[in-house]
């Protein structure tokens, strides 16, 4: 009977470390599984990234040819011999044309590639993309109309349709590089409410202190991220707060900030007053209202 109780207790307990392993397993593949979905999250959210900030470089350009091409019509059309010093501010604007149109080329197609690499099914990017390819085409036919009448004018084709053909794919990689490193480094958050808000958003605890704000900066899982308003310090001078009290709860330099009062005595705005001093503590900014 001994005998019998004895084997039984050990197949339990091969069947439990049976178990046990098989259950491990199970986990470590959803490890596995949920580091390869964030990972790919990244990659995507990084693509997408890259992408406006390409967009807006594009759109950048464009304006800036606009400014040049009505800064050139108006020369143009001065009564007489257009002066020397004229004609010298025409070629170096037509130049730049030249040197923005061939970038926003190039772009677009490096945009493409990288579409297309990142298997990235998005019509809206696909039609965003497309309509600024028709700006581009319709930019270089009033670019063509503006060069032609300026060649009746005794401007060299060959001046006109110059350009410095500069731009790598590695140029676009560096710019995209140093642009999403200088957004990183003036990227900050804030938020403000009272305290009962703070606490349902799990902003602050208990005490009253903010929550997971360490050595890192790093904001604990379980934060409300929505409730943080995104901005660039390089811009950010100071945050209207319109209410009746406000104190700081994350820790910044009382030299480096004013709040400013109104004349009936309640806070308007929180006045940034040195933003290397006032954010080198932390990039989160918590603020009691009242």
């Amino acid at each position: 009977m001994r005998k019998i109780q004895f084997f039984t207790i050990c197949a339990a307990l091969l069947f439990a470390t049976a178990c046990n392993q098989k259950e491990k397993h199970q986990i470590d593949l959803l490890t596995k599984e949920n580091e390869a979905l964030r990972n790919e999250a990244k990659t995507k959210d990084s693509t997408i990234n890259q992408f406006f900030l390409l967009l807006n470089e594009i759109e950048e350009n464009l304006t800036e040819i606009k400014i040049k091409q009505q800064v050139i019509s108006q020369n143009a059309i001065q009564d007489g011999e257009l002066k020397n010093d004229v004609r010298e501010q025409i070629d170096q604007d037509i130049q730049t044309i030249n040197e923005l149109m061939d970038r926003n080329r190039k772009t677009i197609s490096y945009l493409n590639r990288k579409l297309k690499e990142s298997n990235l099914k998005v019509a809206e990017f696909e039609r965003m993309l497309s309509q600024t390819m028709q700006q581009i085409e319709q930019k270089d036919a009033e670019i063509a109309d503006l060069k032609d009448k300026l060649a009746t004018l005794n401007f060299s084709i060959e001046t006109l349709n110059a350009k410095v053909d500069t731009l790598t794919e590695d140029n676009i990689e560096l710019t995209l590089k140093v642009t999403q490193q200088t957004e990183t480094i003036n990227s900050a958050w804030y938020a403000f409410g009272t305290r009962k808000e703070l606490l349902e958003h799990k902003i602050v605890d208990k005490t009253g202190g903010f929550l997971g704000l360490g050595k890192t900066t790093r904001m604990k899982a379980d934060f409300d991220n929505s409730y943080f308003t995104k901005i660039d310090i390089a811009k950010t001078q100071s945050i209207n707060l319109f209410v009746k009290k406000a104190k700081l709860v994350t820790t910044h330099p009382s030299t480096a900030y004013n709040l400013v009062l109104a004349a009936n005595g309640t806070v308007e705005k929180l006045e940034i007053t040195d933003p290397e001093k006032f954010w080198a503590a932390s990039k989160y900014l918590v603020i009691e209202v009242e």
